[in-house]
């Protein structure tokens, strides 16, 4: 079709990073760092794979009220170190529109 994306967002949320990591739903909402960390192995390899197209890669972290400011900061940290163009924490769901607007500005810095 000779598309091409100028970037991509992937969409994450602590709470599904966390059942990755083995968590289980029930404890979804205490924190549990290990756990998280463990989970973001497949955050990174998709930040990984749409790098390898040479597109960059915005991760949006869709905040829950139960989610820390630790764990937000560990999610940024792993995508940043394998090259994700921005990590913005989106709360469109608990502020409307005003809680995307990151979002928005870090996907028009990328294209």
């Amino acid at each position: 079709s000779g598309l091409r994306p100028e970037c991509a967002v992937i969409v994450a949320t602590v709470r599904a990073l966390k059942f990755h990591g083995g968590v289980d739903p029930a404890d979804a909402g205490k924190p549990n760092a290990g756990a998280l960390e463990a989970g973001c192995a497949n955050l990174v390899r998709h930040v990984q794979n749409i790098r390898k197209f040479g597109t960059p890669a915005v991760v949006a972290l869709n905040r829950f009220a139960t989610d820390t400011d630790e764990e937000l900061a560990l999610v940024k940290q792993q995508c940043a170190s394998v090259g994700a163009f921005d990590v913005v924490v989106a709360e469109h769901w608990a502020k409307g529109g005003a809680g995307a607007v990151a979002l928005g500005e870090a996907v028009v810095r990328a294209c």
